[in-house]
């Protein structure tokens, strides 16, 4: 003990504090430094991480939107009921709005079937018309895809693609008056219409066009949702009848008073806008311009 007690007063003696500072001073800038370099390292894998999951998340929605069996748009009992629409309806069917297909078929009274032959079905080794092969499940989904989308050619969801070469096309006999179709924008916003068959004068001219219409306004209230788009609950909120002229054009709709934007700039809204709009309008035709060769009555987009 005497000895053990020696050295340590010795070594004692000959340390040098200022030193023993600095070194430990050292030593915890090392120690920090380490431990920031880890944690670095940590937030720029967490951050790969969340980047991955995020494209993965948008990646298998867009594909699973693509690839969900829509369903072929088919005509139903209750389809008709929308020809009784008042204002304080609630619509019996949800919106699910990121299908299309079957599930387009609550946007309208009616619409005309597909023309021509159904697209061919693909076989195994056969070439899609971007060059792609596919097979087993991947190419009945395919398939079977293509027709639902083909069975969509005159449905609700032409009149707002955003294209002016496709249309919605009542399906009733003579010139479709009393027919309905509903039409997703933000009423807050300037509304235009486009009637008759836009894709080129010959047939804009062959067919009808609506000409006095009762245009409602309708409510959605998001009931959940479906891979990336909101389901909505329409009810019925206004209404109000209108002369539209007979032009191969965009016009305006007039529903200045639930405008809540200033100007009449019209833009095109994503789905994202959309849903968060959360609005309708129905147009119900109650008298046309005739075609000159076709009673089909037609409306080529409704849009902001």
């Amino acid at each position: 003990m005497h000895r053990r007690g020696q050295k340590y007063k010795k070594l004692r003696s000959s340390c040098d504090f200022d030193k023993y500072k600095v070194l430990l001073k050292k030593k915890k800038h090392d120690c920090l430094k380490k431990t920031f370099a880890a944690g670095t390292e940590m937030e720029k894998k967490m951050k790969k991480i969340i980047v991955y999951f995020i494209f993965v998340g948008m990646y298998s929605s867009a594909l699973f939107a693509q690839l969900w069996p829509k369903g072929e748009l088919k005509q139903n009992n209750w389809n008709t009921s929308l020809k009784k629409i008042k204002v304080g309806d609630v619509l019996e069917q949800e919106y699910y709005s990121c299908f299309g297909g079957k599930y387009d078929a609550v946007l309208a009274s009616s619409w005309l079937k597909a023309e021509g032959n159904p697209p061919k079905k693909l076989k195994e080794g056969e070439p899609d018309a971007d060059g792609n092969y596919r097979s087993g499940d991947e190419l009945d989904w395919y398939n079977y895809y293509n027709y639902c989308t083909w069975t969509e050619m005159y449905g609700p969801g032409r009149c707002f693609d955003g294209k002016t070469d496709t249309a919605w096309c009542e399906g009733a006999d003579g010139d479709g008056i009393g027919e309905v179709v509903i039409a997703w924008v933000d009423v807050k916003r300037p509304v235009r219409i486009w009637t008759g068959f836009g894709k080129n004068e010959n047939l804009w001219r062959a067919n009808n066009r609506p000409k006095d219409v009762e245009v409602f306004i309708i409510s959605g209230e998001t009931v959940g949702w479906s891979v990336n788009g909101p389901n909505f609950k329409m009810t019925v909120i206004g209404e109000k009848k209108l002369t539209l002229k007979d032009i191969n054009g965009w016009q305006k709709l007039d529903l200045d008073e639930y405008k809540e934007v200033a100007d009449d700039t019209y833009q095109k809204l994503d789905t994202y806008d959309l849903g968060k709009a959360g609005t309708f309008v129905g147009i119900k035709i109650l008298s046309v311009y005739p075609g000159t060769k076709y009673h089909d009555t037609l409306i080529t987009e409704i849009s902001n």
